[in-house]
């Protein structure tokens, strides 16, 4: 028979309060959570931690459950299973997967006309990330101001005939900059791309106020010195939202090897099925559909050599 008398245990369960809200801003090992009561900085309760085993346990977009543990402060107790992400292989573990940047909409893949070199493997690794991660890809061909070579045209006009929006922008002059916004208007998107190509100053130009910190080239090395060193969420003013992220270098390739990589081309998928054997890799087989569709110009000659290149990076 109960006593009616509460107990400490009790007393705690009252004051418990869960909220849901979204992961908005990392970094070291507190996280701002966005909840009706406002953003909270949080911890992450151990479980969480253990739960995601091989995999990064609390990244920005994540669905969240916290518990209020003061007006500005909580403890996050649970993750909502990810219904999409950006991931790569784990820089320091090769038997681990870094996911980046949670339930976002679509991969916004910038790159320089031409300072730092335009690099179409790089812009095509990341294609490749994107879909693995069920998101959708944009290229930005970005800095036109300082000159748009041959080749940027070139890319833009080959990834807008398989299907991936291309556009040529500059922060400076504005150019590309209203269908920009009308492709992230309503959309979660992360900004990706190597140092240097200009992602702050473009999210500055679209998001008057943000105020991110940017840097000039280096001049020595021609290289950009990365100034994001965390991810964040931003909101865009037409409704959405936009990552920001550190520059990267390069992309180690997750959850994809040498026989199911053909099916993140998606330009190949309406040749294969003619190919004359069905494990076609698309390099030198005879009566190859896919190699034949390159020679016509059906699929850009760039986006092949991107295909051989991430093939022959991978080991099995």
């Amino acid at each position: 028979m109960s006593s009616g008398k509460a107990t400490d245990s009790d007393a705690d369960s009252a004051a418990k309060v869960d909220l849901d809200g979204v992961i908005t801003r990392a970094f070291g090992n507190r996280f701002v959570v966005r909840t009706e009561k406002g953003d909270l900085s949080c911890v992450v309760r151990e479980n969480v931690k253990r739960a995601a085993q091989a995999d990064t346990p609390v990244v920005v977009g994540d669905d969240a459950t916290v518990t209020l543990l003061s007006d500005n402060e909580g403890v996050i107790e649970n993750i909502s299973p990810r219904k999409t992400a950006f991931f790569r292989q784990d820089k320091g573990r090769a038997d681990r997967k870094q996911t980046i940047a949670a339930n976002i909409d679509q991969l916004i893949i910038i790159s320089a006309c031409s300072e730092p070199p335009l690099k179409p493997r790089l812009i095509d690794r990341f294609t490749v990330a994107a879909d693995i991660g069920g998101l959708k890809s944009v290229v930005l061909l970005n800095k036109s101001d300082l000159g748009v070579p041959d080749l940027a045209r070139e890319l833009r006009a080959g990834y807008e005939q398989i299907g991936i929006s291309a556009v040529i922008t500059s922060a400076v002059s504005g150019e590309g900059l209203e269908r920009l916004k009308s492709i992230l208007t309503g959309k979660k998107s992360l900004f990706v791309g190597h140092s240097g190509v200009g992602k702050s100053t473009l999210l500055n130009a679209l998001l008057p106020g943000l105020n991110l910190k940017t840097a000039e080239l280096s001049e020595y090395s021609n290289r950009g010195r990365h100034t994001t060193t965390w991810v964040e969420l931003h909101e865009f003013p037409s409704g959405g939202y936009v990552l920001d992220s550190p520059g990267l270098k390069v992309l180690s390739l997750w959850e994809v090897d040498r026989r199911s990589l053909p099916e993140h081309f998606e330009e190949f998928a309406q040749y294969s099925p003619d190919c004359r054997f069905n494990d076609c890799a698309h390099i030198a087989e005879p009566d190859c559909a896919v190699l034949d569709a390159v020679e016509k110009g059906e699929i850009p000659l760039f986006r092949h050599q991107s295909y051989q290149h991430i093939r022959e990076s991978l080991s099995s």
